[in-house]
């Protein structure tokens, strides 16, 4: 199927809207995710000059996308920054959390905190409300609320979703949170996620992706008027000097096909045009994000021998 140029901030689609009755007022245990909690008195200075956000901006009402890259501007992963008291809470997915973890403890050496796996320590959920918006804005609002020992980050999305977190011992109350809501199966908040177009790192694309490539600007998660960062030189000089020739997407198969993140993507031609950022088996159809060049907007596309269309 011919597609249309891409629009890179055009995140509401017509697949989308057909979804909005089915996931509303939905709960889904999110055990995939981890959190890694950053402690100390150098807390935010330690953060603010590693991550590609702006902990100046992460407040107890305000919550950010964000990454840490390597030297080469690659990212070691993409989590949600959520400030948690004095402490940053590193809500990731749990695949990705040790490499993450280690890769923040070689810098850490020179400051006064403390970086720990607390994912034993808190319950995540997502969940939905009823009532929807009807147009993804330019990023991810993330405005934080707290109510009896829950936390939850509102991702600015069609579906009036948000993430939930409460400590173990505050376990019941997340559970009367949730009171009402139908219990989903988790790759219906994947769903929701991917048309949010939010990207993450997994074990099969660590250090292999750079933030441009991936969208993970478009979704608020890089900040270009702080100061320096690991990585940043590299990401500045694409924001700036760059000509960017791929964009990320979303995509679908009217098949089900399992996808891995990385599967390349191949045109009419079988030449690989892009990768697979994420994917979810959703209703019966495979969704992706992917990352892919401008030049294949009108290709034919195959992941894994499964024909995909772009979504609006």
């Amino acid at each position: 199927m011919k597609q249309n140029k891409h629009s890179t901030m055009n995140f509401t689609n017509q697949d989308a809207m057909q979804h909005i009755t089915q996931l509303q007022n939905i709960a889904c245990e999110l055990g995939h995710y981890g959190i890694i909690r950053v402690h100390g008195g150098d807390a935010h200075k330690f953060l603010q000059g590693q991550l590609t956000c702006d902990l100046d901006k992460v407040t107890d009402q305000q919550a950010s996308l964000g990454g840490f890259c390597n030297v080469q501007g690659r990212l070691h992963g993409i989590f949600f920054t959520i400030k948690y008291g004095d402490d940053y809470l590193l809500l990731v997915p749990k695949e990705g959390l040790e490499h993450l973890l280690n890769k923040l403890k070689m810098y850490a050496v020179f400051f006064k905190v403390e970086l720990t796996d607390a994912s034993l320590d808190f319950q995540i959920w997502g969940h939905t409300q009823k009532g929807a918006t009807t147009n993804f804005a330019e990023d991810m609002s993330l405005v934080v609320t707290r109510d009896k020992g829950v936390t939850e980050i509102h991702l600015n999305s069609l579906f009036n979703a948000s993430f939930m977190i409460a400590e173990k011992e505050d376990g019941s109350a997340i559970i009367k949170a949730l009171e009402g809501t139908t219990l989903a199966d988790v790759n219906a908040w994947d769903y929701i996620e991917i048309q949010a177009h939010i990207p993450l790192v997994f074990e099969e694309t660590l250090e292999e992706l750079l933030p441009h490539f991936i969208g993970l600007p478009q979704v608020g998660g890089v900040s270009f008027d702080k100061g320096c960062y690991t990585g940043q030189e590299i990401v500045a000089r694409m924001h700036y000097r760059g000509k960017l020739k791929t964009h990320a997407l979303l995509a679908y198969s009217k098949d089900t096909t399992t996808l891995t993140p990385g599967d390349k993507v191949h045109n009419e031609n079988d030449k690989a045009v892009g990768d697979v950022i994420r994917s979810t088996v959703f209703d019966g159809k495979t969704y992706a994000l992917i990352s892919l060049a401008d030049k294949a907007m009108e290709s034919e596309l195959t992941i894994n021998a499964a024909q995909f269309e772009i979504l609006d």
